[in-house]
């Protein structure tokens, strides 16, 4: 790995952190946003060196629907609710931050450990890959807000979409372009969710989905 692309990972653990530690619904947006540009890079990172127009349009793809489309669609969600903060999660912040560190480390001892191939020549990047998805996952079951978990479902498939890059000089253009617009989709689709939630239970906390049951 080069020095861009260590920083690069060292970056995204870090928001990581951040999107884990903080209970403000704008701050978790602009984190997954941030999170969205900076994998827009990610393939001339990824690939130092190696540049053509599968790169370039899968670069400006991501840093459009990761970085600028989804976010301005969750912070218009969000105008439409009162909700500010995550004040009560399943698990709390300090232990939240105890468990990226857990999974963080645990991430990068298996991308370790899994010897390096040609088809997949950065064990830290598979590590971060690993990192992400875990984290995503972790923010899904343990967060109310539905945005919140929304969030969560875009962090895990940003993990997805590390490993896929780390590959991309192989794969073909039209299954990232596909997985990029499904995420696009399918975060419009949770914007309305998260409106029609509001709207019928005064509150985007998916607890009130229990009283469907009912």
């Amino acid at each position: 790995m080069n020095q861009g692309q260590h920083l690069l990972v060292i970056i995204l653990v870090i928001i990581n952190f951040f999107m884990l530690s903080t209970s403000r619904l704008r701050a978790l947006i602009r984190g997954a946003g941030l999170q969205g540009l900076l994998l827009g890079i990610f393939p001339f990172v990824a690939h130092a060196g190696y540049f053509s127009g599968h790169t370039l349009i899968l670069s400006a793809l991501s840093i459009f629907i990761k970085g600028v489309a989804i976010p301005l669609l969750l912070f218009r969600a969000l105008r439409g609710v009162s909700v500010e903060r995550e004040a009560h999660p399943l698990v709390g912040y300090t232990l939240s931050i105890a468990v990226c560190i857990i999974i963080t480390a645990l991430s990068f001892y298996i991308g370790g450990i899994i010897p390096a191939s040609a088809a997949f020549p950065s064990q830290a990047m598979l590590a971060l890959s690993i990192c992400m998805a875990l984290c995503g996952f972790f923010l899904i079951i343990t967060r109310k807000q539905a945005i919140s978990q929304v969030i969560g479902y875009l962090v895990l498939e940003n993990g997805i979409y590390v490993f896929g890059v780390s590959l991309a000089v192989a794969q073909s253009l039209l299954v990232e372009m596909g997985v990029l617009l499904d995420m696009l989709v399918g975060a419009f689709i949770m914007g309305i969710v998260i409106y029609r939630i509001n709207r019928e239970f005064d509150t985007i906390s998916t607890l009130s989905l229990e009283a469907l049951k009912q």
